[in-house]
């Protein structure tokens, strides 16, 4: 009987008991409503319409896994690897384990299930719910379902070449392993890891696996009941930048934490990489026009493009320059004919992306043909073995690192296009050298291809180790001694490697007891950030880079992350030397709920696909570029790389993908290790071990308004920092900014340290692109002069004329871009551009940076901008942070707290209780904690909520600031402006009440997402349709009604509603979820919080934080701060009472009489 298989006993059940156990009773209530939710699910299933039940198996599935893992230390991984870690702790037994395995993949695939399998998948999904939750199958459950598991009849395994595991155990001769990408009657696979082909050897594996870790095995031989694969890769899912890789193939060795070591250092910036960038340019340019090349239009739009690269690099000397860049072209040229002699240039694509799983890489090649037979890779610095003709130890001319660099290109090609070796050539070209050095051919040489993928593979281990175990265990080895493999000791090393090394190293060891704990709490929250982007949490919460192929199709149009079935309409040129990079393609109906989830700006692939196929990113030549136009029925693509023939991008169907990029990962760390190396009295002040300076003298050069004056006061009298918290509606951008820049505006500079004359500069930044355009807004406003620093595509087209490369005119010459950026007193940039861009500092310094949003930037993110250097002091003298840490914080995908361990002391001294926190948090609480407040104010005088609206959030949420009215006219209005006569009670209540709250009747559908909720949309449809007719003429749409809601699905139904009134501007209304709106403001706002199960609470709540011993829940906050004149709620009031501040609020609304439910 099915009941039996829930006896599951040992140590599983005592790991769940405990984490009960430390959980109280209401949570025990909470899960076993939530048990009983996912089994009434299971029954549904049994009765779906076909069509539908994959999908309600697969939600299901995600559910319990989130659930069940939730507060385990397993916190990442795709689905296969999170049934896996449950399936172990719970011990449920091997052939149910095949079973839900099985039922996994089937909610997995596009097609249908089919009936003789839905019973036997339902049996699985109910057994893993049950012994997830401890909780019985329910009798009226168990009757419906097979009573004993399918019987596997011998399912030999399909495609050898490619197989997808879990590791369970193993030894020194064997893997024993469970198949997860395909069926296999057996429950284990024997892989027989020692006993390879000779020239094969993965002995090294042994010390890296781990129970669950996922391998991929490739061009499998079956010998004795033993799979012995040619090659393994290790979590196949998390995917190496190629350049990485070969960036870690030193003369010295490739120690897999060079892997960490090398994303320290700064970006380099000198004159080599600046050549180096020119000669890419070239090569392209060279390519998109064949007859009528000249080297002006790539020096011209090189310079302007990179126009911060050219006026920062320390040793760039023009003349020389000139030389270097003139011989390159001239060998570019010559090696560019050689090779289209032999090959097709019709057929010639520049900087195609790829992303292959089988490898677990990714990269971009600088120049193939579309047929693949020919693949080159650029290269235009020195190379020792052309220039005194002496072989390396592959017996070639080549760098070894260039050389894996095109081999793994070279993979790629074999794995996801099954490209044989004969077909195959592969050139590096060395554009420093004429032919016929300059053009080497690559001998695909497998013995390095192994290398490369044995270091990638040890380096994604140590990853996932330092995620789980702590970067701190790994700070001890991060020496030369280590990293010299090869025990190299001739002069080159000693004179130029090994103080290069020492320089970036030695600092690690050097650091205090507070400012280790720190650097390593700190990197191992980072290094678990960035795993958890590359492969994921939650299916369907968060993004993940393994989303690309682990997501079903139909979950990637629910969630809006692919546009399928796109046709070209055009495609140009953005400029006359510019190859084809902007590409308008149609969209067509893509389904009822569609809603897209993706903004402009956005980096995206775009690639092909056959007509009776699907799109998939593994087996396509991906086109990076950026989201340039969202329209309903277009899309405007910018291409990162045009090409020469706009044939190349053709095919019967084109979809659009999300990209990743590695970029903030990186940053964070290079920014953490800025932090570490930065002067002493920094580290001190932003540690809390140096107490602010103030400097009382100060006075203000005006009066700027008098509910400002004196916190504007406060923070110039602060000389290291300041802390600005503004509550919803206080004018923090409007008023405040901008007084805090024109005061700063007017200093007088201290010294005068050079001949130039030395204004006093401002750095400005915020988190999103949204908010910087604000400031933009306010800048230009009040006619105050600025340089944007970013891209075109990011930014508002009102404001793009501020960017750096269009206040450059057509002549600029490196002196006046550098005299440009020294004389600019206003700075305006995103924290991630700034991060990087950096070097930016070598030639300004600011004395005042104001950080806007600084509740939603993680610590990591910022702190190296703060404290990073210019020329011999700090680049940037003192900062001010304005946020509010009540409305929502930064998005992070890991559940990240402190543990309790006594080398943590220390940090929860310094008030570091989550990495999750903003710097902001952290250094509220350091003030608060010293009672200090000099470094500290808060804008009181709200001018935008109604005091009958403010009034919750101020006794709930706002107890300590107590905001007060300004009061601007619409706060002292006695009555709402609805003078329309009523149709019915719900008019007058619309007219009566400031604060609405309609309950709203379950209605789940099962063909329906739970992320959609008919019954509010119905409800705030009407409700619509009911204030644009009282508002008649005036009714704006952009200032009138807004709309929120907790998911993107519920938008997509609301939006149908409303087309079917037939009301133009209703349509045009902003409806939007929590995260978007926040900085966001309406006349009337009207929230649907949409959830009607107990599990879709957490989702709502998990903003949640304490203060005081009150709850304040960031989410509802921000949500019920947005309104100006009245707030209507709606939602499923059993679900939503079963949380203590949603009962409160209900009860609130209903105290004042504004709780109206609908006659039936």
């Amino acid at each position: 009987m099915v009941k039996q298989s829930n006896s599951h006993t040992g140590k599983g059940q005592t790991i769940f008991r405990n984490i009960i156990n430390n959980n109280n009773q209401k949570n025990k209530k909470g899960l076993s409503t939530m048990a009983h939710e996912l089994f009434t699910r299971i029954a549904d299933i049994l009765t779906a319409p076909s069509e539908a039940q994959a999908r309600i198996m697969h939600e299901t599935l995600v559910i319990a896994c989130y659930e069940g893992l939730k507060e385990t230390k397993h916190g990442f991984g795709n689905l296969s690897s999170q049934v896996e870690a449950l399936c172990r702790l719970h011990h449920i037994a091997p052939k149910d384990v095949v079973a839900i395995h099985k039922m996994r993949r089937h909610s997995n695939s596009a097609a249908p299930i089919l009936p003789d399998d839905i019973a036997y998948d339902c049996r699985a999904l109910a057994l893993f719910v049950s012994a997830v939750f401890q909780e019985a199958i329910p009798d009226t459950l168990v009757g419906k379902l097979p009573t004993h598991g399918r019987i596997t009849e011998n399912i030999q395994i399909a495609n050898y070449r490619y197989i997808r595991c879990i590791v369970r155990e193993w030894d020194e001769q064997t893997i024993q392993v469970a198949v997860i990408n395909q069926d296999s009657s057996e429950e284990l696979l024997t892989v027989d890891y020692m006993n390879t082909a000779e020239y094969v050897d993965f002995s090294y594996l042994c010390s890296l696996l781990r129970e669950g870790m996922q391998l991929n095995l490739l061009d499998c031989t079956v010998t004795r009941k033993k799979v012995v694969p040619r090659l393994i890769v290790v979590e196949p899912d998390y995917l190496v930048d190629i350049s990485s890789i070969a960036n870690c193939f030193e003369s010295y060795g490739h120690h897999p934490l060079l892997f960490t070591v090398k994303r320290m250092g700064e970006r380099p910036n000198n004159k080599h990489i600046v050549l180096g960038n020119f000669a890419g340019s070239a090569l392209d340019d060279i390519i998109n026009h064949p007859a009528e090349y000249d080297i002006k239009d790539t020096f011209r739009s090189n310079f302007r493009e990179k126009a911060l690269d050219y006026a920062t690099c320390p040793d760039f000397d023009a003349a020389t320059f000139k030389q270097d860049a003139e011989r390159q072209v001239e060998n570019i040229k010559g090696i560019v004919d050689e090779i289209f002699q032999t090959f097709d240039r019709e057929k010639a694509i520049l900087e195609p992306s790829f992303v292959c799983e089988r490898l677990g890489i990714q990269g971009r090649v600088d120049l193939m043909t579309t047929d693949l037979k020919l693949l080159v890779e650029q290269k235009s610095g020195k190379n020792t073995f052309i220039e005194r003709k002496y072989k390396n130890t592959h017996g070639s001319l080549h760098v070894e690192k260039h050389y894996v660099q095109v081999l793994l290109y070279y993979g790629i090609l074999q794995y996801n296009f099954q490209l044989s070796p004969k077909n195959a050539h592969i050139q590096l070209l060395y554009s420093k050298y004429p032919l016929p050095d300059g053009l080497l051919e690559v001998e695909p040489l497998q013995k390095l291809i192994r290398e490369a993928i044995r270091f990638r593979n040890q380096a994604v281990a140590t990853e996932f180790w330092m995620a789980d175990n702590g970067f701190d265990r790994m700070l001890p080895l991060l020496t030369p001694q280590t990293l010299n493999v090869e025990k190299q000791n001739d002069n080159f090393y000693n004179r130029y490697l090994l103080p290069q090394l020492t320089e970036t190293l030695a600092p690690l060891h050097q650091l205090n007891d507070l400012e280790r704990a720190y650097f390593t709490r700190m990197m191992t929250f980072v290094i678990k950030e960035q795993l958890v982007s590359k492969v994921g949490v939650q299916e369907g919460v968060g993004n993940s880079n393994a989303d690309l192929w682990n997501m079903p199709l139909a979950e990637k149009k629910e969630t809006g992350n692919i546009y399928t079935e796109l046709t070209i309409i055009e495609k140009e040129r953005s400029s006359s030397f510019n190859g084809y990079d902007t590409i308008t393609l149609a969209v067509p109906q893509q389904g009822e709920d569609f809603l897209p989830n993706f903004r402009r700006g956005d980096m995206i692939y775009l690639y092909a696909y056959k007509k009776n196929e699907a799109p998939d990113v593994r087996q396509s030549i991906l086109f990076k570029g950026t989201l340039q136009e969202i329209h309903g029925a277009r899309l405007v693509v910018h291409l990162n790389d045009g090409q020469q023939n706009p044939d190349l991008i053709s095919g019967d169907y084109f979809a659009i993908e999300h990209a990743g990029s590695d970029i903030g990962g990186t940053s964070a760390i290079r920014s953490l290790y800025t932090f570490i190396t930065s002067n002493e009295e920094r580290r001190q002040l932003l540690l809390g071990q140096r107490v602010p300076r103030v400097d009382k003298s100060l006075t203000l050069s005006r009066s700027y308004h008098p509910d400002y004056d004196e916190i504007i006061l406060k923070a110039k009298q602060a000389q290291d920092y300041f802390l600005l918290i503004g509550p919803p509606g206080t004018g923090k951008t409007s008023q405040a900014l901008q007084f805090l820049v024109r005061e700063q505006l007017a200093e007088k500079p201290k010294v005068q340290i050079s001949k130039f004359k030395v204004q006093s500069s401002i750095l400005l930044l915020a988190y999103t692109n949204r908010a910087v355009d604000e400031i933009c807004n306010m800048l230009t406003e009040n006619k105050l002069a600025y340089i944007r620093i970013g891209n075109e595509f990011s930014c508002d087209p009102k404001y793009s004329d501020h960017l750096l490369k269009e206040v450059l005119d057509d002549n600029a010459t490196l002196n006046s871009i550098k005299s440009t950026l020294v004389d600019a007193r206003v700075v305006v940039a995103t924290t991630s551009t700034m991060n990087s861009r950096s070097e930016l500092f070598n030639i300004k310094h600011f004395d005042l940076a104001i950080i806007d949003e600084a509740s939603q930037i993680l610590e990591p993110n910022i702190i190296g901008l703060l404290s990073t250097r210019h020329a011999e002091r700090r680049a940037i003298d003192r900062f001010i942070l304005i946020g509010d840490h009540k409305q929502l914080p930064a998005v992070v995908q890991q559940q990240d707290t402190l543990e309790t361990e006594e080398t943590n002391n220390s940090l929860k001294n310094v008030h570091l209780l989550s990495c999750a926190n903003s710097l902001f948090e952290r250094l509220i609480l350091t003030e608060r904690a010293a009672g200090r407040t000099d470094f500290i104010g808060t804008l009181h005088k709200q001018g935008r909520m109604h005091p009958d609206i403010a009034d919750f959030a101020n006794r709930k949420f706002y107890a300590r600031e107590q905001l007060e009215c300004v009061p601007l006219a619409h706060q002292l209005e006695q009555t709402l402006a609805y003078n329309e006569t009523s149709e019915d009670e719900t008019d007058d209540l619309l007219k009566a009440h400031r604060m609405i709250f309609i309950p709203s009747k379950p209605c789940r559908q099962l063909n329906i997402s739970e992320k959609v909720n008919t019954e509010e949309a119905r409800i705030i449809t009407d409700l619509l349709r009911r204030l644009y007719r009282q508002l008649g003429n005036n009714f704006d749409s952009q200032k009138s009604v807004g709309v929120i809601v907790p998911y993107r699905n519920q938008i997509a139904m609301i939006r149908k509603e409303i087309e079917k009134l037939g009301i133009p501007e209703l349509e045009e209304i902003s409806i939007d979820t929590v995260e978007r709106y926040q900085g966001s403001q309406r006349d009337i706002i009207l929230y649907s919080f949409t959830i009607q199960s107990r599990y879709q609470l957490d989702f709502l709540t998990a903003n949640t934080f304490y203060e005081d011993g009150q709850p304040i829940d960031r989410k509802l906050n921000v949500a019920i701060t947005r309104a100006r004149k009245q707030l209507i709620l709606t939602g499923n009031e059993p679900t939503l009472r079963q949380n203590q501040i949603f009962a409160e609020l209900i009860d609130y609304i209903k105290e004042k009489g504004g709780y109206y439910a609908e006659k039936a």
